[in-house]
């Protein structure tokens, strides 16, 4: 059953063998995993429960609903926006379905960096198989390609660069652009869809609307979670939630996960909980074309450019390209300007085309507590990643302008208006401040790296915490570094390796 913890009328005790903070990728394919081993399973999930006929497809409705801080999240000192999801679902409610696989060169230099001795090769392999089949995840055939992707490709072909055709986790789409916001139509094969029925089915419970504050822990193991019940809308706590468990997994994200330990004074001989954090940061331009794209229909991120990521080779380029669009308000909050030249560019608004450069960055950041339930992030990409941010702006820049824009956009403070025959090489090198660009992240990860050495990793390659028994992990957190691709088939897959390990 799903429970709806904004009804509770008083404080709350419960009792389960296994707690999971969090319903995302991870936590509810932990959850399920487990309960399908008999294990009695209670999820806490600090979101809603939004059914697909309430995603109404209004910006001002669904990202105060299914975004932390109604989509504001940023780092502390405002540098860099934090796009993570909330609800039963997490992020996968509001994520554009992307399904790639962490490459295998990356996998094995962890494997001689950390050992991960519970997660070889032939391990990630079957997990990757598996979750594959699970979630139907399929190349999007190219007649389903928006025009927007298409003018990726055209910009590719005729640069002669690497990219090509990307694989999602959707089954029955309409085409209707929406993915952002969820899917009213429920065409996304994910953690709602697919994961959660087979959770309740095997006897999992879940309860909306309850923040997780602290792991309950004494005598060296987790013994359970206080958690708080919330208004749905002003988000103010309104009731004690105390669950005793014998078992907690947190997946609560890479940043909730981190400050959710460290909150708690949970050990940590390493040292490196909430100090290694990526969030793979991106950069945009916006291409105007004489032709309407209405980039706003159809399937998003269907193709890639590739000429720029090569994750397998040290010391070389780490930026990747893709379409990137925005519904109305959102465009209206990037495009620069006021007045009427805002206006002038928001009227043009059929007729853009964006791309996205998104690094795999190396800068660690950190993650620590704010308040009782809230995290602070602290993260600013170093000179080698702005180095990429800079060459991946040229790079979209080029694309757009191969594709046939009259115009580039670059959205810093002042913006940049470029026209087609001007020199763009001083993209390259153009110096990245904060406050002058906007820099995005959506895909925050490696903030409580798995490893077997218990003085260099908080927890095992199994999820398993190595200093407080009783504990797991299981999201994103648990990477040891920046993956450069979309996290959610990687997050899926660790969310079934520990919860058949805690099981």
């Amino acid at each position: 059953m799903i429970f709806d913890a904004s009804t509770f009328t008083g404080d709350v005790t419960l009792s389960t063998d296994l707690v999971v903070v969090g319903s995302g990728a991870g936590g509810m394919a932990a959850a399920m995993a487990a309960a399908e081993k008999g294990v009695e399973t209670l999820v806490l999930e600090g979101g809603e429960y939004v059914p697909p006929d309430e995603m109404n497809q209004r910006e001002e409705v669904m990202f105060p609903r299914l975004f932390q801080e109604s989509g504001g999240r940023t780092t502390a000192d405002r540098a860099v926006k934090i796009h993570q999801g909330r609800g039963v679902g997490g992020s996968t409610l509001h994520n554009l379905n992307l399904c790639k696989r962490i490459p295998a060169g990356l996998r094995a230099e962890w494997r001689r960096a950390h050992g991960l001795s519970k997660l070889d090769e032939a391990r990630w392999d079957a997990l990757y198989t598996e979750v594959e089949q699970l979630l139907a995840v399929s190349a999007v055939p190219r007649g389903l390609w928006n025009k927007h992707n298409l003018l990726l490709e055209d910009g590719v072909t005729k640069l002669g660069w690497k990219g090509g055709g990307l694989s999602h986790n959707r089954t029955g789409c309409l085409g209707s652009g929406f993915c952002e916001v969820g899917c009213r139509y429920n065409a996304k094969n994910n953690a709602f869809k697919v994961l959660l029925p087979r959770a309740l089915a095997a006897g999992a419970q879940v309860v909306s609307n309850c923040v997780a504050v602290r792991v309950v822990h004494e005598g060296g193991a987790a013994r359970g979670i206080e958690a708080v019940a919330i208004d749905p809308r002003t988000r103010a706590p309104r009731a004690r939630v105390t669950v005793k468990a014998a078992r907690v997994c947190l997946s609560a994200s890479a940043t909730g996960t981190a400050a959710l330990l460290l909150r708690s004074g949970v050990p940590d001989r390493s040292g490196v909980t909430g100090t290694t954090l990526r969030v793979h940061p991106a950069v945009v331009a916006a291409g105007d074309f004489d032709e309407e794209i209405r980039a706003w229909e159809g399937i998003p991120q269907t193709y890639e450019c590739t000429e720029f990521l090569q994750l397998e080779e040290k010391g070389a380029h780490r930026a990747w390209v893709l379409p990137a669009f925005a519904h109305p308000v959102g465009v209206a909050t990037m495009v620069p300007g006021h007045g009427g030249g805002h206006r002038a560019l928001l009227e043009r608004y059929p007729h853009l085309a964006v791309f996205t450069a998104m690094i795999h960055d190396l800068t660690p950041g950190t993650v620590r507590p704010r308040g009782d339930f809230g995290v602070s992030i602290d993260y600013w990409p170093d000179e080698a990643d702005r180095a990429e941010l800079s060459l991946g702006l040229w790079a979209c820049a080029k694309l757009l302008f191969a594709a046939g824009a009259r115009r580039v956009l670059v959205p810093t403070r002042v913006p940049k208006v470029l026209q087609p025959g001007d020199d763009l090489d001083w993209l390259k090198a153009m110096p990245l401040e904060k406050g002058e660009i906007d820099v995005v992240a959506v895909h925050p990860m490696s903030s409580v790296p798995m490893g077997d050495d218990p003085l260099r990793a908080p927890v095992g390659s199994d999820g398993k915490h190595h200093h407080c028994e009783s504990l797991w992990v299981a999201d994103g957190s648990l990477f040891p570094g920046s993956i450069g691709i979309p996290p959610q088939l990687s997050i899926y897959a660790m969310g079934l390796h520990v919860g058949r390990a805690l099981a």
